[in-house]
Order: structure tokens, then C-alpha cells, then sequence
């Protein structure tokens, strides 16, 4: 007892010396580049026991307020990483004194001046979670903090196909004050989950040529139908980079789990309309959404002699199939409303045919959608219930819906 008299005498001093202003607080600009969260970035958290959760700004500017004598939690996930001085670790408390101003480890610190070593390490697992879809691997992805996982990705992967039928993440109300122009990283990742395939080599535009030639059995008709930077299949991310707020969490969805081929003017179009479209609906309703996104059935192209054939980016091993639809569900769990949205991922059709709409279109009661759905090169696109789409994509996970969600 006697030893911890001297401490509180020089806590009390310290206190008396450097009071602090209740109605002062702390306040961080989250904005890239030109905020307090410089790079590397750590990873902002809330933690309540052993539970850490990101802590997302209050307002679309990028706005993060703390009171004065709240507690912050900085974390720099990865071998070797740590947050600013080696010695205080990979995760911190900063306590806000006011302004920008910060305690820890009872050293005042700048904001601005909390940074990681290098960019939080993100992870792809198997889960110990039961088989999705009865016989299917669930992944996800996310950042190791002093034990806990926190997920930015759940998915449903075939490990024979190397398809993800479909990724699951929750969408922050707070998505208007996502970090914009974010720099993409050098690479997607694919960990031990290729075994034998090197997909970079598999996107490589020259890669793709030679493939669709020998399966449409014509080096003539390959290079009609791919031009180079134009119209070619992309990595279609299934989780937009954009869907998150922080840089650390854009980082995360450069996986090949979360990718399947899509081709080039339908990412950037109609699909990429529809994912603005969503990000909008939530920051104006403050909403936050489970959104699902996955893939259906296989693209096929006609080939030399008039008959269609499946398109795939590795014809050996029939692995890596360019699908024919993407499909999108967001659901409010508090409403327990939802819609469905499908895309085709086939820019070449001549006319759209029956077989090109799964459930019956109502895209005219979305109002805030603001995309082309009738463009063939932008990909057709259209919305529809949640239910009407299950019956037709079995893989669509079982939601308690009431209504649509518009």
C-alpha cells in the first residue's frame, strides 16, 4: 500500500498541472490525406471487455469526436508491426486530453503523430463455422487484435471450382464518410487458397487472349471480343473497395476470394452504378445493411462453328468460371426489409432474351438507383424481392423478410 502512495501523489500532480477539460474533447478528421489519420494508418477501435469493434466517424465529413478523458484504442496488426514506438506494442490506449492532443502511456501525443509501422495486416481463414451451403467452405477476412478477429468479410467458397458463391459484410450508415481516392495496393492476394494456379498469370490480358482463343477455337474471334484496357474480365470485386470507410479495411478486400471475373465494362458500369447507388442509400437513411453479393450460372460465348461454349480463365482444369449473373441482396435487419439486384455479366448478347431476367423486375419503385439497366455493354441490369430471387438462385441465404426495402 505504501508503494502506491507516491504514485497517486505524482498522478495528483500531474492532474493539478494538466487538468482536464470536460467539455473540451477531442475532435479527428478521418479524411484522407488532409485529416489527423496519417499513413500507415492504424486501425481505430471501441473495445468493451475483450470486444473491439471500428470505430467509425460521426458524420460524412470524416468527423470523430471523443470526450475528454475517453479512451481510443490504436492497433497495427502484423508480425513485426507496432505503433509509432517499438516498445508500446501493435495496440495502444490514447486517452484524449483536448483538441488534438492524446495520452499515452503517459506521454502526450499529436493525433497525426499515431502511426503504424506499416499497414495493418489483414488474414483470410477457414472459420469453424458448419459448411455453408451444406458442403461448403465459409472464409473470412479480417485483422488478429490481441485475440480478437474482427471481420470485414464472411464468404462461401467451392474449393474444387475455386468459385465464391457468395461474400457477406456490414455496411456502416456512416459509408458517406468513406476515405475517397484511397490508394489501391500493388496487388491481390491469394494465400493457400490456389493450390497449383497462378492467377495473376490467369488475368493477365495476353493469358486471357490465348484462352478464349483456344476455347472459342479462333485467335480471330478472341481478338474481336477482348481489347486491351477496354473490354476484357477484370478481378469484379465482389466487396467493393469502397463499401468500407478506413484504408486498412479497403486494403482487406483485395483477396481473390472476394473477386470472380466480370467483364470490364460491366464492372465499370451498371454494376458499378448500382454499388454507388447503394453506398448513397445508406449514408442519406443512416442505415447499416448486411449486404450480400455472389454469382450465378456460367457465361458462354459463341464460338468459330456457331455453338456457345463456357468461358473460363483456366481452360485445363475447368476452374475460375466467368459467371453469368451478379446478384446483390441488402437486407436491414431492424426493418427486416430487403431487395434483390441482378446484373448480367455478358456484354455481348445481341438482344436480351427471357432467360436473361431471374425474377421480375421493380426497378421502377427504387427511386434512388440511378444507373443504365438497359445498356448491353454496361451489363442489363434490374431489382426484384429478395424471395422471388432465392426461388431462382438457390444460394441466396435464407432472410426474414417483410417487404422491400426502397
Amino acid at each position: 500500500m505504501l508503494a502506491v502512495i507516491p504514485f497517486l501523489a505524482c498522478y495528483i500532480t500531474w492532474t493539478i498541472a494538466n487538468p482536464i477539460n470536460p467539455d473540451a474533447g477531442c475532435t479527428i478528421s478521418t479524411q484522407y490525406k488532409v485529416g489527423d489519420l496519417k499513413e500507415p494508418q492504424p486501425l481505430l477501435l471501441k473495445r468493451d471487455g475483450k470486444r473491439a469493434t471500428i470505430w467509425y466517424p460521426d458524420n460524412d465529413n470524416g468527423t470523430l469526436r471523443i470526450f475528454a478523458g475517453g479512451s481510443i484504442y490504436l492497433a497495427c496488426p502484423g508480425k513485426d508491426n507496432y505503433l509509432k514506438n517499438r516498445t508500446w506494442g501493435n495496440e495502444v490506449e490514447a486517452v484524449c486530453i483536448e483538441g488534438k492532443v492524446f495520452d499515452v502511456n503517459g506521454v502526450r501525443q499529436y493525433f497525426s503523430s499515431l502511426v503504424c509501422k506499416s499497414h495493418p495486416e489483414h488474414h483470410a481463414k477457414y472459420t469453424s463455422s458448419p459448411p455453408c451451403l451444406g458442403r461448403h467452405s465459409p472464409i473470412e477476412i479480417g485483422f488478429n487484435v490481441s485475440g480478437t478477429f474482427i471481420r470485414t468479410i464472411e464468404l462461401c467458397r467451392d474449393e474444387k471450382t475455386y468459385t465464391t458463391y457468395y461474400t457477406k459484410f456490414k455496411m456502416t450508415k456512416m459509408i458517406g464518410s468513406y476515405q475517397r481516392s484511397y490508394p489501391r495496393p500493388g496487388k491481390f492476394l491469394a494465400g493457400n487458397f490456389y493450390s497449383g494456379i497462378d492467377v495473376d498469370y490467369l488475368y493477365r490480358f495476353e493469358t486471357q487472349l490465348d484462352t478464349l482463343a483456344r476455347i472459342l477455337n479462333s485467335t480471330k474471334l478472341a481478338e474481336e471480343r477482348l481489347k486491351k484496357s477496354v473490354q476484357f474480365l477484370s478481378r469484379g470485386h465482389m466487396v467493393a473497395k469502397a463499401d468500407f470507410v478506413y484504408g486498412a479495411q479497403h486494403r482487406s478486400t483485395f483477396w481473390y476470394l472476394n473477386t470472380a471475373p466480370q467483364w470490364q465494362t460491366f464492372n465499370g458500369g451498371n454494376w458499378n452504378s448500382l454499388e454507388l447507388s447503394v453506398r448513397r442509400f445508406a449514408a442519406s437513411r443512416r442505415l447499416d445493411l448486411d449486404v450480400y453479393t455472389g454469382v450465378h450460372g456460367q457465361m458462354t460465348m459463341e464460338d468459330i462453328r456457331g455453338k456457345q461454349q463456357p468461358v473460363y480463365l483456366h481452360t485445363d482444369g475447368v476452374v475460375m468460371s466467368a459467371p453469368k449473373f451478379y446478384w446483390k441482396v441488402i437486407y436491414d435487419p431492424l426493418t427486416k426489409r430487403g431487395t434483390a439486384f441482378v446484373g448480367l455479366n455478358d456484354p455481348f448478347i445481341r438482344l436480351p432474351a427471357d432467360d436473361v431476367y431471374l425474377c421480375t423486375d421493380i426497378s421502377e419503385k427504387i427511386k434512388w438507383l440511378n444507373w443504365r439497366p438497359r445498356n448491353i455493354r454496361l451489363g442489363i441490369s434490374y431489382a426484384c424481392s429478395v424471395a422471388e430471387l432465392r426461388k431462382a438462385v438457390p444460394v441466396v441465404p435464407p432472410l426474414d423478410v417483410i417487404g422491400i426495402l426502397m
